[in-house]
C-alpha cells in the first residue's frame, strides 16, 4: 500500500469551485499557465476520498479514465501531467497500451482507498471502438476542445458504473474536463455557453492579464506578458485572454467586447419602474433587441428576436406578443432603421408603420441617418467605458446570436487578396449583423448620439412612451 502525502491549493477562486462542484458534467477553461489541468488531476483523488465506502469490506473504490486526442499527446502532456502529482512509482504503474496506474492508500480517519487510473487516446479509431465497455467513476477529457465531440456523448452515457451495486454504487460520478479558450465554431462553445444542460457546469478562469489571473504564485514575474511577444492577435485572445477565438475569414467588429466582462453570470431581467428601449432591423430577416438603462446609466441588454423569411406585419405581430409575455406594463419607446420609414412604390404603408400598427406604438427613426460609422461608434464606446465597477453594457446570457456575433460572428471579411491582411470597411451582412444592426438603433434611441456628435438632443428624437399592455 502506497504513502500518500498530497498538499494541494487550488490555483484561485475559479479552481477553488471547479473542485468543490457536484456538477455531473464540469468543465474548466483558462489560459496557459492557469493551473487548470493540475485541478482535473487532483479533482479525482480528491473524490475517491469521499466515496462512501464498501459494505463488504470498507474500501473506497474509484476508477478515473483520461482520454486525449492522441497518443503522442497523451504521452506528451497528459501523462506526465499525471506524473508530477502521482508518479510512477507509487503504486503499480503500467506503461503499456493502454497505460493504467493502480494506488491504493490510507486515510487517516477514512480507511483504505483503491484508486483505478487509465489513460486513452482516440487517434484514428472509432470513438464507439475506444470506449465501448469502458466502465468508470469519472471520465476526464483533456484539452476536450480538440476531442470529437462524440467523446462527451459517450462518457456521460458510460460513467456511474463503478464501483458496482454490491460495493454500494458510486456517491458521485460524472466527466470533468479542461481547454484553452477555442474558437466560437467548436462543439464546446455549444454545449456550454449556448446549451448548458442542466447539472453541467462551466467554469472560465479570469485572463491571464487580468488582476486577478489564477496560479500566478506558481508562475514567474511577467510570465504572460512574456508570452504575448511576437504573438498574433488570435493567440493573444485565445491563450493569454481567455476569450473565444474566431474564423480567420473574418474580424470581429468590436474589438472591445470581452465574453468574460460584457456578458452576465445568468439571465438579467427587467427591473420594474424603468422604460426600455427596443431597437428593429428591417426586411425578410428582421430583429429586436430589448435594452434597459439603469439610473447609473449602465445599459442591460435583455431580449432579442432574430427571425427569418418574416414580413412586416408577422413581425409585428411577434414583436407585440413579445412585449405582452415578458414586459407587460413596460413603458417602452422603439426605434428602427431610418430607411424602414420610406414606403416602397407598392406600398402603401412603410414597414416602420405596419409594424407600430400591430404593436399599437409610434416607431420612430433611429437618430443618425443610418450612418454605419456612428452606429459602429454608439456600441463601440459604451462598450469602452466602466461604470461603478461593471461594464457599461452588460449582455443577458439569453442573448445567444448577438453573443455570437459580439464573439466573432459580426465581423468585417478579409479580402481575398494573397498575402494581405486587409479587411472589408463595413460589416459583413449575415445573420449576426441584424441583430447588431437593430442593437445599434436601440443604443442610439437612448440618445448616444449627442455624446458622439456634440449636438444637443433634440426634442424629435425622444419618442413618446408607449406601454406594453397588450395581451
Amino acid at each position: 500500500m502506497s504513502a500518500l502525502e498530497l498538499r494541494y491549493k487550488p490555483p484561485g477562486p475559479v479552481g477553488a469551485g471547479f473542485l468543490q462542484s457536484n456538477a455531473f458534467v464540469r468543465a474548466i477553461m483558462g489560459p496557459i499557465g492557469s493551473g487548470k489541468t493540475s485541478v482535473c488531476m487532483v479533482d479525482p483523488v480528491y473524490r475517491a476520498m469521499r466515496q462512501a465506502p464498501s459494505p463488504i469490506d470498507g474500501v473506497r473504490r474509484y476508477r478515473f479514465v483520461a482520454v486525449r486526442d492522441t497518443y503522442p499527446n497523451l504521452w506528451s502532456t497528459t501523462i506526465p501531467s499525471w506524473q508530477q502529482w502521482f508518479p510512477p512509482t507509487m503504486g503499480k504503474w503500467n506503461a503499456a497500451s493502454p497505460p493504467s496506474h493502480e494506488i491504493e492508500f490510507e486515510v487517516k480517519g477514512l480507511g483504505r482507498v483503491h484508486f483505478e487510473a487509465e489513460f486513452l487516446a482516440i487517434g484514428e479509431h472509432r470513438v464507439e471502438d475506444v470506449l465501448r465497455g469502458k466502465e468508470a467513476t469519472q471520465f476526464y477529457l483533456n484539452e476536450m476542445d480538440l476531442l470529437p465531440p462524440e467523446v462527451l456523448d459517450y462518457c456521460t452515457g458510460r460513467v456511474g458504473r463503478y464501483p458496482g451495486a454490491v460495493h454500494g454504487g458510486a456517491t458521485w460520478y460524472g466527466v470533468t474536463g479542461d481547454l484553452n479558450a477555442p474558437d466560437d465554431e467548436n462543439y464546446v462553445y455549444k454545449k456550454f455557453v449556448e446549451e448548458l444542460p442542466e447539472g453541467w457546469r462551466f467554469f472560465r478562469q479570469p485572463s491571464g492579464l487580468a488582476a486577478n489571473a489564477e496560479n500566478l504564485a506558481n508562475l514567474v514575474a511577467g510570465y504572460y506578458q512574456r508570452q504575448m511577444a511576437g504573438k498574433d492577435e488570435w493567440y493573444v485572445r485565445r491563450f493569454i485572454k481567455n476569450e473565444f477565438g474566431y474564423s480567420r475569414e473574418g474580424k470581429p467588429v468590436y474589438s472591445d467586447f470581452s465574453d468574460a466582462i460584457h456578458v452576465a453570470s445568468q439571465e438579467l431581467l427587467p427591473v420594474k419602474g424603468l422604460p426600455l428601449t427596443l431597437g428593429m432591423d428591417a426586411g425578410r430577416t428582421p430583429s429586436a433587441v430589448v435594452l434597459q438603462e439603469m439610473p447609473n446609466g449602465q445599459i442591460r441588454v435583455l431580449d432579442e428576436l432574430v427571425e427569418s423569411d418574416m414580413g412586416a406585419k408577422r413581425f409585428g405581430e411577434r414583436i407585440a406578443r413579445l412585449l405582452a409575455e415578458k414586459f407587460k406594463g413596460f413603458e417602452f419607446k422603439l426605434f428602427s432603421d431610418p430607411a424602414s420609414h420610406i414606403a416602397g412604390d407598392q406600398d402603401e404603408r412603410a414597414w416602420a408603420q405596419i409594424v407600430g400598427h400591430e404593436i399599437k406604438a409610434r416607431v420612430r427613426a433611429a437618430p443618425g441617418n443610418n450612418e454605419i460609422e456612428l452606429r459602429l461608434e454608439a456600441v463601440r464606446t459604451q462598450l469602452q467605458k466602466v461604470i461603478e465597477g461593471a461594464p457599461m453594457l452588460l449582455l443577458s446570457p439569453k442573448c445567444k446570436v448577438l453573443r455570437k456575433g459580439f464573439n466573432s460572428g459580426y465581423r468585417f471579411r478579409r479580402r481575398k487578396v494573397p498575402g494581405s491582411a486587409a479587411y472589408d470597411d463595413t460589416p459583413e451582412k449575415n445573420e449576426y449583423s441584424h441583430p447588431h444592426d437593430a442593437l445599434q438603433y436601440a443604443v442610439l434611441g437612448l440618445g448616444v448620439h449627442v455624446e458622439l456628435t456634440g449636438r444637443k438632443r433634440r426634442t424629435e428624437n425622444r419618442a413618446r412612451p408607449a406601454t406594453a399592455e397588450m395581451d
